[in-house]
């Protein structure tokens, strides 16, 4: 029994354990600056589960295949590449790198992972700044985030100097470095980085105070150190954004295939009603000239249907029923127009070439009721044909009597 409650205890105690020690992922905290030219804590392979350690350069700047390279501050070849410099990515949000120190973390657990630093004092209040834990240092204290910022200070090592030919102690003070925008006495390589930190970004704030908390890590970062942690998907990898391209593509897709479908029935509808208008005697194409007669009061003279010159189109959408035109002088009664999916051209379809032409209207035949009057039997007879473009279908007019 006195085992099985121990067994419990040591469980409990092992959980309490547990609990205590794990990773905070959000919290208030602080920011200094460094830059010591060093090969980062995270560049030693196994550090943490992680794709590869951070990158690392030599003397020249130039990548390092070898993680197992000593650092040139213990004597070593290795350094910090100038690439995992600070830069903005808009007016309220910029991406860098930071030697880190979270509550009741370690390397294991930071170590490549990206915190969101809200900044909340200095001028830059309110500004984001995501940051990619790529060091450590035994002198930071809990909530710390140095970030790496060229001619920040060298601290406790110095590599610069090997490097960069830099003075002894780094450029400006050892902790700090320089104190006005003197970033053109740099090499080239670390001048943008240093410029950051007077710029319109970070406007030379001297270690604002922050709220952190950890986020995914950017692609753009990632690409920079080649860290990626075991399990994250850096955000706006190839893929994600392959899909999200897909994604909005598709409607566009649709809608266009909405659109052939649409045409391609519109125009078989046309084509039908074509072919029953060049039957013989319809009734639709009677009650329509009739109608088109009728709207035009006043009008004394009957006008035939007139060709058309334009080229016939092929994707109508819709029959339009004749349109009469009136004035104060005369009317033309139109013969059925079919309009282009576009809307680009009209044709008008008038009897075929060699074709006999419709009748004129009899003097007898009564006018519809409440219509105006029908064409007077003394009205021009239509001429015998039409010049009409090949294929195009024929009209007739039929009046009832």
């Amino acid at each position: 029994m006195s085992s099985v409650k121990s067994l419990a205890f040591l469980a409990l105690a092992t959980g309490l354990a547990s609990v205590s020690n794990a990773q905070s992922t959000s919290g208030s905290g602080t920011t200094t600056r460094y830059w010591d030219c060093c090969k980062a804590s995270c560049s030693w392979p196994g550090k943490a589960s992680v794709s590869s350690p951070v990158a690392l350069c030599d003397k020249n700047d130039s990548p390092l295949s070898d993680y197992n390279t000593q650092s040139a501050c213990a004597g070593g070849s290795s350094y910090m590449c100038s690439s995992q410099s600070p830069w903005a990515v808009s007016d309220s949000l910029a991406y860098g790198f930071a030697a880190v120190s979270i509550p009741s973390g370690s390397e294991a657990t930071s170590c490549c992972s990206c915190y969101e630093l809200t900044f909340t004092s200095t001028s830059i209040a309110g500004k984001k700044m995501i940051v990619q834990a790529t060091n450590t240092g035994s002198d930071l204290g809990q909530g710390q985030f140095d970030l790496a910022i060229p001619g920040g200070g060298v601290g406790i090592f110095n590599a610069c100097t090997d490097e960069w030919g830099a003075p002894a102690s780094g450029w400006g003070a050892q902790y700090g470095g320089i104190s006005s925008n003197t970033c053109s006495t740099l090499p080239a390589a670390l001048q943008p980085g240093c410029g950051f930190r007077f710029g319109d970004w970070f406007e030379g704030a001297d270690n604002p105070a922050v709220d952190w908390k950890k986020v995914t890590c950017p692609k753009a970062i990632t690409d920079k150190t080649g860290c990626v942690r075991d399990g994250e998907t850096p955000i706006g990898d190839s893929a994600s954004t392959a899909a999200a391209v897909a994604s909005s593509a598709a409607p566009t897709s649709t809608a266009a295939s909405s659109v052939v479908a649409s045409s391609a029935a519109a125009s078989s509808a046309a084509a039908t009603s074509a072919a029953a208008s060049s039957a013989a005697a319809s009734s639709v194409a009677a009650s329509s000239e009739a109608a088109s007669v009728a709207t035009s009061a006043g009008s004394s003279v009957y006008t035939a249907p007139a060709a058309s010159t334009a080229a016939p189109t092929t994707t109508s959408s819709a029959y339009v029923a004749p349109v009469a035109s009136s004035s104060t002088s005369s009317a033309s009664a139109v013969a059925p127009v079919a309009s282009s999916a576009s809307s680009s051209s009209v044709y008008v379809p008038s009897a075929p070439t060699g074709a006999a032409s419709a009748p004129p209207p009899p003097a007898s035949a009564p006018a519809p009721p409440g219509s105006a009057p029908a064409p007077p039997a003394s009205a021009p007879a239509p001429p015998a044909s039409y010049p009409t473009p090949e294929g195009a279908c024929a009209v007739q007019y039929v009046y009832e009597e």
